[in-house]
């Protein structure tokens, strides 16, 4: 049986259970506040980041050193047969190419590594639910490619969308849809989210208000799932966990899954919305 190690970085707002369970590896993207810089999840954690939030003039992120990387991917190297390393959509970020990078590095030394770097295609507990079922494979004993198409397979099956309270800061960091609007008069909240697999954010419509905004959300899911078949959620918040909290129980309310995941964005995420909620979900 192949020992496949799982790589992902720290967009993918994975439950620290499920990380721990199948012993994955995070990457921390690299943050800089006011200049000074972070790493996401390190040196800055969610509580922490929303407490400096009102004070931060300057934000700005990028993909780890290479070091981050292969200190990372040298130590799981030495326990496992090769390694699948999931990462946030290259249309968003440089981290998956940063990645290829700093495996080419490596090899250079060591020719017979075995890394794959996938392109998850999505971001946030999406992105997070392809790790997961990478590292359920790899529990399995699959081979590397094995893994991989797994990956592959279910990158059409996962999905999110975010309600925002502003476009400003999505805007401002040029990863906004490219049909953006600007929610700024009558509390008008803009929907956008990641549903077609192009690997692009995606401009999904506007609610006004929070509540009209909450069920909005619900309707994106239930147009883009089959009820019939199993479906995992996982729902995000920024700075309110209250407002998280019950649109976890619409959720639950709404769809009767088993169980939903509940974490907070990772400061690189919700530097770049601000604050928001929203759901990842998986058509199993």
């Amino acid at each position: 049986m192949a020992n496949v190690g799982i790589v992902t970085d720290s967009i993918a707002c994975l439950p620290p259970e499920i990380i721990k369970e199948y012993d994955i590896r995070t990457i921390p993207v690299a943050l800089n506040i006011n200049g000074k810089p972070y790493r996401d999840g390190v040196d800055v954690e969610p509580d922490g980041f929303w407490k400096m939030f009102n004070e931060i003039k300057e934000f700005t992120t990028g993909a780890p050193a290479l070091s981050e990387y292969t200190e990372i991917l040298s130590k799981l190297a030495n326990t496992s047969d090769g390694i699948v390393g999931i990462f946030v959509s290259r249309a968003l970020s440089a981290i998956g190419e940063t990645a290829i990078q700093a495996v080419d590095m490596m090899k250079k030394e060591n020719p017979d590594l075995n890394i794959e770097i996938v392109d998850s295609r999505t971001a946030a507990g999406a992105q997070g639910f392809l790790v997961e079922e990478a590292a359920k494979a790899a529990r399995e004993g699959k081979s590397i490619p094995e893994v991989v198409q797994v990956v592959k397979d279910n990158i059409p099956r996962v999905k999110f969308a975010t309600a925002m309270e502003t476009m400003k800061y999505l805007l401002k960091s040029g990863r906004a849809p490219k049909k953006a609007y600007m929610g700024e008069l009558f509390q008008v909240k803009p929907i956008i989210g990641m549903i077609t697999n192009t690997g692009e954010v995606e401009n999904l419509g506007r609610a006004r208000g929070w509540i009209k905004a909450q069920a909005k959300l619900l309707d994106i899911i239930a147009d883009n799932i089959e009820l019939s078949q199993n479906v995992k959620f996982n729902v995000h918040y920024t700075n309110s966990v209250e407002d998280g909290e019950k649109l976890k129980e619409m959720v639950l309310d709404r769809f009767k899954p088993s169980d939903v995941y509940f974490t907070p964005y990772s400061p690189v995420m919700a530097g770049h919305t601000g604050p928001v909620i929203a759901v990842s979900f998986f058509q199993q």
